[in-house]
């Protein structure tokens, strides 16, 4: 059976996830780290895209693409592939390196790419490798902060355009920019994703609707969610099929209908009852942090998501 279609057209822009089988490491050391970038080049040369921000973590990696061509997944099928049999060549490994597809979010790119590179810079620093972004070698921040860090596959004009004209003005607005918001990075993107698949405004989310009208359901899967909306009832259902521990499945019921559904804090509030704005939102951080840590409960969720028909 041929793969459901992603949402592609020219001029998308996309945040890219793409993560080790089973959690997995995927870069065990700087080679390793070097060879991707270098196919990640590859890429830009033969179909077109443009890289606006990277981030290689060690078991996954982060990127924010656009697709002036609108061919995202023939490009990510060269890069992952041909990462794959570089990986598994070099390490003597056989079988999959990455956990099934990659995740790609559809970007309002003047409303939210400056924001998400943000959050893609942070990334090592959340994960506590570092305290300061400019101190992770493996990212494109510093490229965003420093003339003699460009790199030349990446594209940093448009991001850095959104503060200032003046570059080196730019450079420092975007510095202060990201080191002045650790800590309150992610609740601007986990507040404006519709379905889990569409970063951006509810005229953004019209708009790529009516490009999709002509498309069907069954050739398109993840209209689905967009068309009808994610169903909470299920999602219920899912968690509490498989958690035995109702203080921790309330809080993972939480976090699944804040994540993927359109519900607003008062909503969800309404339906949980007892439980203020700050602790829904402090609830997503908190199980967002232990599916990092605890492989367990990460595999237990992404098949509650996947049953659930709402994880890409």
């Amino acid at each position: 059976m041929a793969r459901a279609l992603r949402i592609e057209y020219e001029g998308a822009f996309y945040h890219v996830i793409s993560r080790g089988n089973n959690r997995e490491e995927t870069f065990l050391d700087d080679t390793d780290r070097k060879q991707f970038l270098k196919y990640l080049k590859e890429q830009t040369l033969r179909y077109g895209i443009k890289i606006h921000a990277w981030c290689l973590m060690n078991n996954h990696y982060h990127l924010v693409v656009e697709t002036p061509l609108g061919n995202l997944s023939k490009t990510m099928q060269s890069l992952n592939t041909s990462y794959t049999v570089y990986f598994n060549y070099r390490h003597r490994k056989v079988g999959h390196l990455f956990q099934g597809r990659y995740k790609a979010v559809l970007v309002q790119a003047d409303e939210y790419l400056h924001c998400l590179s943000r959050y893609i810079h942070l990334n090592p620093v959340r994960a506590k490798i570092v305290e300061d972004p400019g101190e992770y070698r493996w990212s494109s921040y510093k490229s965003y902060i420093s003339k003699e860090e460009e790199q030349e596959f990446l594209t940093t004009e448009f991001i850095l355009g959104m503060f200032s004209s003046d570059l080196r003005n730019a450079r420092k607005l975007y510095k202060s920019f990201v080191v002045e918001n650790i800590g309150n990075e992610v609740e601007i993107i986990r507040n404006n994703i519709t379905g889990g698949i569409i970063l951006g405004k509810a005229v953004f989310v019209d708009h790529i609707k009516s490009k999709l009208a002509h498309k069907e359901d069954k050739e398109m899967p993840v209209l689905k969610r967009l068309k009808k909306g994610v169903d909470i009832e299920q999602i219920k259902v899912e968690v509490k099929k498989r958690m035995e521990n109702e203080k921790l499945s309330r809080k993972i019921c939480i976090y699944l209908i804040r994540k993927y559904t359109d519900k607003k804090l008062t909503e969800i509030s309404a339906l949980f009852g007892k439980i203020s704005y700050s602790g829904i939102s402090q609830v997503c951080r908190r199980i967002e942090k232990k599916r990092r840590e605890n492989k367990k409960l990460d595999l237990l969720i992404s098949e509650i998501e996947k049953v659930s028909n709402v994880k890409i």
